[in-house]
């Protein structure tokens, strides 16, 4: 990758002399010296270490090799995150092994791609000199950044023992020993230096002379930069620095303070000195690029400015979190991580209340419209958790690294331990509980989940194994629901029933005139029992009123004390859509607008409770009225869901779906379609292949011309039905995406077999190149040959299912008999083939640049042979495509004159549809 003059000229002034040196009795010691090429753009480094243990080999990480390797954890992983950027870099030198200048036998770990050791001679010392060209890539050993900063990054050597060597990626950590480093460097005056420790600044005649300093580092970050601007220290707090980019000082002018108060929160609450040395760097923009030290902090600048406070926190509870970690961090992800979240959400929600869950927006019209002005911000962890927990996808929260999926790692693993470390805090008492994570601090014990865990237990004079073992290991759900509420003489009675598979303790909360009057904690249980709460004459009895456990339903938690449907939530009236709010009945609306070309415009209301997360129960009832017509038209369905930990099955969905509408002038159409999905749980959660198998259904009634009631049903199919089976495989690699689709069908009048492929690759200029093969067969077909309404189409279905949504699917001329879909045959030009016992095509779609490309299609239509090719403009792949045909073998008869009228046109409003592409390597 070429270098921007500027960075050029910036190199040309800069004369790097680094020396690294290690003080500590028995520990290796080390000296780099770096110089760059200008003229090449290659990076030398020379290094020394001394006081090497006697080893035959010793081991260091150079990541581009990573990916050079297409089978190594790292670029699966990236292939898995649907990272495109890392796979298509021009300067392809970036994936090669240093260029070694001395004469050193190069060795490659049998496991580890990134890993390479140099052969030691069982000497106590090695030196040894190698080369990396400069260019923007974000890997060790240098990485050049935008705006002519230079990132150098330097490890000590880590050595391998069998298998225990851990991978290195943008979530783990390297297991390195921390030792003292002592550094100086010498650098032009237009750059600033940023290093961990302390760091002192010499000015020479022609440069900057910077002594560093620092203790138990395990690796060294020097980051040399020109964008960066130090903001003016807090008196006081002189070794926390804040660097900020130009553009972001006024957004981060009260950083420090900010901090300070973070700082000051640590001393009152746990009595945790503050930490020295914090540098705090606005360089979000390439924060994956740096590697963690618990010293170099990057801030992560919000959209809105509002979570600021949040961002500053979890950076400083990262570096808390750090300082206290002497195991494989790596290997509990969702532990280290969760710590230092609920860190952040405790100090947020005492010092900043007024941050709540949509930021600005909470007290605005919009908060008010989709009911999001009560939701504190807290609640966005059981958000994240319920989304996975309701579809089966949740997993145990001790699962490392390498098998758990992107979802889990990234959100919802740490928000379900975050809000149970919460529910821990609550049942406990806050004394009590701050204690604990105090004397953990202090002695420790964070060192491992199991550490931490068999600390909290010694320290509770009560079993603490519905966290420790249930929630944490075992991914048990927890589920309590309240049955009923009786008053007697001198108490409450509320019956409970643990509907889930811990018996986690419990909150139970009175509320009086609106507000929580009393909240008490009661042990777990299993079954259902009655419990004696408070004597006070309450308006409504809630369990976890103040959302702090993580209960899979809140929706069965309440109970009102007096008057009828007493454990019905009180109806909220909401427009559109929705968070959940766990203690109203939400019914959302939406005035709908729709179209086609033989209802024209359609006026209607939907009501629907499916919101962002799944039900149990989802409804949905969307009455239409057509103006073409003056009838009233729509679309109703009704579905359950049923999510399941164990089994072959994550997730089951039974539903029946109805709509109803006009298919051509003055004739409509209604349809009921009962369908069984079955989501497959995946081998591993971390696959990109994910299977689906669909049971269906479907009852169709036309309405018919006067002149066509006395042809026989067979040829008109005013009425018919069709049960179908279908398989879908989908394998989500960003590079190599697949999809297969495997379907049956049998209706009185034909049973026939037909599937899909569709292969793509991405290329390096982001777009696909998509292959298709189709074979459809019928095994019977009793229809005749003059009518073609089951058959295959070369040029896609005629949808006798009413699956899609054509805007004028009886059209032969005019605009809307142009919409197409490629189904069947797939060809993008109107043909006017149908087979009526079997069909073969392929097609080819070839991007060119941007969104124009070139297409080609071939096959057989009952052995009729036919052909075509044309130009794709794809402005958004599979949803809003164009195809201008130049040539085909075959087209429809009775076609208009001209060429305008063979043009077609892919538009695909299905929202499923584009949910189904957004989730791709999420789960």
């Amino acid at each position: 990758m070429a270098i921007s003059r500027a960075i050029k000229w910036g190199l040309y002034k800069l004369i790097l002399l680094l020396s690294l040196q290690v003080y500590s009795q028995g520990l290796p010691t080390c000296s780099i010296h770096t110089s760059i090429d200008h003229k090449r753009n290659l990076l030398h480094v020379r290094v020394n270490w001394k006081n090497l243990p006697t080893r035959d080999t010793v081991w260091f990480y150079y990541m581009p090799q990573a990916l050079a390797d297409e089978k190594s954890f790292y670029s699966r992983e990236q292939d898995e995150y649907q990272n495109a950027e890392l796979y298509f870099f021009r300067e392809k030198r970036a994936f090669q092994l240093p260029t070694f200048e001395e004469n050193h036998q190069l060795i490659r770990h049998p496991l580890v791609s990134e890993v390479f050791g140099l052969y030691n001679s069982k000497t106590d010392s090695i030196t040894f000199t190698f080369t990396v060209p400069i260019i923007q890539h974000p890997f060790p050993v240098t990485a050049m950044l935008q705006g002519g900063d230079i990132l150098l990054q330097f490890f000590y050597p880590q050595w391998a023992d069998g298998e225990n060597i851990s991978p290195f990626n943008a979530h783990l950590y390297l297991n390195l020993p921390r030792v003292r480093y002592s550094m100086t460097l010498d650098t032009d005056v237009s750059y600033s230096l940023l290093a961990p420790g302390i760091v002192i600044s010499e000015y020479l005649d022609t440069a900057v002379r910077w002594k560093v300093e620092a203790d138990s580092l395990q690796h060294l970050n020097l980051f040399l930069t020109r964008t960066l601007i130090r903001l003016p220290s807090v008196r006081g707090k002189e070794h926390i620095a804040v660097y900020a980019r130009p553009e972001n000082i006024s957004k981060l002018s009260n950083a420090l303070q900010e901090i300070t108060a973070i700082s000051k929160y640590l001393e009152e609450e746990y009595r945790q000195k503050s930490m020295q040395n914090l540098q705090f760097v606005d360089v979000s923009s390439i924060e994956n690029r740096i590697f963690p030290n618990g010293y170099w902090l990057p801030i992560r600048m919000p959209v809105v400015s509002d979570y600021l406070p949040a961002s500053l926190a979890t950076a400083y509870f990262e570096a808390l979190c750090a300082r206290y970690v002497y195991g494989d961090r790596w290997k509990f992800p969702v532990f280290y991580s969760s710590i230092a979240e609920y860190f952040k959400y405790e100090y947020i929600k005492k010092y900043h209340p007024e941050i709540q869950l949509a930021g600005p927006l909470a007290n605005s019209w919009v908060g008010s419209v989709f009911g999001l002005q009560y939701l504190p911000y807290h609640y966005q962890n059981q958000l994240i958790y319920l989304f996975t927990e309701r579809q089966g996808l949740s997993q145990p929260l001790s699962d490392v690294y390498s098998d758990a999926s992107r979802l889990h790692l990234d959100g919802a693993g740490v928000a379900k331990y975050v809000t149970s470390l919460f529910h821990l805090k609550g049942y406990l008492g806050d004394f009590k509980f701050r204690k604990l994570i105090y004397e953990a601090l202090s002695t420790a014990a964070f060192a491992s989940p199991e550490r931490f865990h068999q600390f909290l237990s010694e320290n509770h004079h009560k079993s603490l194994d519905w966290f420790t073992d249930d929630i944490y290991a075992k991914n048990k759900k927890l589920d309590y629901a309240l049955l009923n509420s009786l008053r007697c003489n001198y108490t409450q009675v509320v019956t409970v029933k643990n509907k889930g598979k811990t018996a986690a303790p419990i909150p139970i909360s009175g509320i009086k005139d609106g507000k929580i009057f009393i909240t008490q904690w009661f042990e777990g249980h299993r079954g259902t029992k009655k419990i004696p709460i408070h004597i006070e004459e309450f308006e409504r009895i809630i369990i976890d009123a103040q959302l702090i456990t993580p209960e899979i339903n809140h929706h069965n938690n309440q109970i009102r004390t007096s008057g009828m449907f007493r454990r019905f939530e009180p109806l909220k009236l909401q427009f559109y859509t929705g968070l959940e709010d766990p203690l109203r009945n939400q019914l959302y609306w939406f005035p709908m607008v729709n179209y086609n070309a033989y209802d024209q415009i359609l006026l209607g209301l939907s009501l629907y409770n499916n919101g962002l997360l799944l039900k149990k129960y989802e409804y949905l009832i969307s009455p239409q009225f057509s103006t073409g017509t003056g009838k009233l038209t729509g679309t109703a369905s009704f579905t359950a869901n049923y999510a399941l930990q164990k089994g072959p099955f994550h997730m089951i969905r039974a539903g029946i779906f109805y709509k109803y509408f006009h298919y051509d002038r003055q004739l409509a159409f209604s349809r009921w379609s009962p369908t069984v999905r079955l989501w497959w749980r995946k081998a591993n959660p971390r696959s990109k292949t994910f299977h689906i198998t669909r049971l269906r259904y479907v009852d169709v009634q036309r309405e018919l011309p006067p002149d066509f009631q006395e042809l026989p049903v067979s040829i008109t199919n005013a009425s018919y039905g069709v049960f179908s089976l279908n398989y879908t495989m989908e394998y989500t690699s960003i590079l190599r995406p697949t999809i297969l689709k495997l379907n049956a069908e049998h209706a009185s009048a034909f049973t026939k077999v037909f599937g899909e492929w569709d292969q793509r690759w991405m290329l390096p200029n982001k777009k696909w190149l998509i292959a298709r093969v189709f074979y459809g067969q019928f095994l019977r077909n009793n229809i005749p040959a003059v009518n073609a309404f089951y058959n295959f189409g070369m040029s896609g279905t005629l949808d006798y299912n009413f699956d899609f949504l054509f805007y004028g699917r009886s059209d032969s001329t005019g605009i809307w008999s142009q919409q197409m879909f490629v189904t069947d045959g797939g060809f993008r030009a109107a043909t006017g083939l149908f087979a009526q016992r079997w069909m073969a095509t392929a097609n080819l779609s070839v991007p060119v640049w941007k969104f124009f490309g070139l297409y080609g299609d071939i096959g057989f239509s009952d052995r009729v042979f036919a052909h075509g090719a044309g130009i794709r403009l794809a402005f958004v792949t599979d949803f809003l495509e164009l195809y201008f045909p130049l040539y085909t073998s075959h087209t429809r008869a009775g076609i208009n004159p001209g060429y305008l009228p063979t043009i077609r046109f892919l538009i695909n409003p299905d929202v499923n549809a584009i949910q189904q592409r957004l989730r791709r390597g999420w789960f």
